[in-house]
């Protein structure tokens, strides 16, 4: 009987194989890209428990087990660098991920269609700026030598003399989530759009006649419609705790602001660069540590949604 059942199962699949085989067809390049270029290199993580040499390969390269851990632990900087990666991270949530949701629910007021188009394009354009150019266009408008802002303050006599903005620690934060926000706010903020398009009209249309305005119904049927989108683009943020926006905070960093703004990334390549380590394991170690940490925090994250929202990925 169960020789039967498997019979049937494999006839049921090659049919269901045959049926959709142009479609699989089309999911093939997606799939073999995805197997180079991210299984493929997991087999790489075995350098970061070698003393690794690119000349002999990964096969006979000595095995030094976590010594590598222990000398990245051990480093001089790496607890700063650690609550600076957390710190920016936390605030980034805070700010940078709700700012995406309440640009797309005041979007999503918008009646003028013309005018909300504009909107949108001018908030998008950010996104397609490299973090080398809009980091230079930064320091140009900070800048104490002729730097618009600090020209501005000084004429207005709101300040006697120009704000060192990019090297003051006080300020580092502050800019650092400004900058991303202004980014990344439109471009974020496209899922979101995209899950208010998809709540049924009716049932705006039944809350107007039970006289709810606009504010109401952007609270109790917009923001629940975005419910699904927020918990499973914050479980992936959460997830991805210790990682960091490596291109704004090299480009936006400098010597003057290292104590709050090297992160994990900043500080291994830095450390690369000086002379200090001179072995891909370091750098192997720092990502295995780094991702380990971000698979337990997306699977915590995900139990936590779970329980308390039904929302979940997995």
């Amino acid at each position: 009987m169960s020789q039967i059942n498997a019979t049937k199962k494999r006839s049921h699949l090659k049919k269901q194989i045959l049926d959709n085989k142009i479609l699989l067809l089309f999911m093939l390049p997606a799939v073999v890209s995805f197997a180079i270029f991210c299984y493929f290199p997991m087999y790489g993580m075995i350098i970061a428990f070698q003393e690794y040499s690119p000349v002999i390969g990964f096969w006979k390269s000595p095995f030094v087990g976590f010594a590598n851990f222990r000398e990245i632990f051990n480093m001089p900087d790496f607890t700063y660098a650690l609550r600076n990666t957390i710190v920016i991270n936390i605030l980034k949530i805070i700010f940078s991920f709700t700012s995406p949701i309440i640009f797309a629910l005041l979007l999503n007021e918008i009646t003028n269609m013309k005018f909300k188009r504009s909107i949108q394009t001018i908030s998008y354009l950010p996104y397609f700026i490299s973090w080398v150019v809009a980091s230079g266009l930064w320091y140009k408008l900070l800048s104490i030598d002729g730097g618009p802002l600090n020209d501005l303050l000084t004429a207005l006599g709101l300040v006697k003399e120009p704000i060192y903005f990019m090297s003051s620690k006080a300020l580092y934060y502050p800019i650092i989530i400004f900058t991303d926000i202004w980014k990344n706010l439109g471009w974020n903020s496209i899922i979101y759009l995209a899950a208010l398009s998809g709540i049924d009209p009716e049932i705006y249309e039944s809350a107007k006649v039970d006289g709810a305005g606009r504010f109401k119904q952007m609270i109790h049927i917009s923001l629940p419609g975005l419910k699904p989108a927020i918990s499973m683009l914050f479980i992936l943020t959460i997830s991805g705790l210790m990682n960091s926006d490596f291109d704004q905070l090299y480009t936006m960093g400098n010597a003057a602001v290292r104590e709050v703004g090297d992160v994990l990334d900043t500080l291994i390549l830095r450390v690369l660069q000086t002379g200090g380590l001179t072995d891909y394991s370091y750098g192997a170690a720092m990502g295995l540590f780094k991702n380990v940490i971000g698979f337990g925090l997306f699977f915590l994250a995900n139990y936590i949604f779970k329980k308390l929202t039904d929302e979940s990925i997995v």
